[in-house]
């Protein structure tokens, strides 16, 4: 009887587990043709000239993965790992995972995607994580992360 309880109460760990993770979903429409998105969006580094909390971006590779260290203008490191890259028509996406940082999560994996065409774009940034703590307000700081990168890389191209 004890080892069913124990097997009962496993199971609903591992089901509620999933139930934990966090998604956030941001996006903005931008008056620049997708390829032109692109291009100001960059390579993994680009980040750097368009994110205004971003100070620095150094790559670095371990083994056939691409690794990016981002260093905040207050000082604070994310270390990032390249997980997909697909610059064609049909699908211009990036996908990276935190493998270190300063926010209280786990399992942190998030997109950047470009949609459009002609001369508009829609730039869509999502993650989806498990917070640390519950209720810690990270989702919050990822959100304003995630808009605050919008909203520079809608000026840089539309101030082109």
């Amino acid at each position: 009887m004890k080892v069913s309880i124990l097997l009962i109460g496993a199971l609903l760990l591992a089901t509620t587990g999933n139930a934990l993770a966090v998604d956030v979903i941001e996006k903005i429409d931008v008056k620049a043709s997708p390829a032109m998105t692109c291009g100001a969006i960059g390579d993994f580094c680009g980040i750097k000239n368009w994110h205004p909390a971003i100070a620095s971006c150094e790559i670095t590779m371990a083994g056939d993965d691409q690794i990016r260290t981002l260093t905040t203008k207050d000082g604070a490191q994310f270390l990032e790992k390249l997980v997909a890259w697909s610059g064609n028509e049909a699908d211009r996406t990036y996908t990276y995972s935190i493998l270190m940082s300063p926010l209280a999560v786990t399992g942190y994996k998030s997109t950047l995607s470009v949609s459009g065409n002609g001369d508009l774009s829609v730039i869509t940034w999502t993650g989806s994580f498990i917070p640390k703590t519950p209720d810690n307000g990270v989702e919050k700081t990822v959100s304003n992360i995630y808009q605050a990168g919008l909203k520079g890389l809608k000026a840089k191209l539309e101030g082109m």
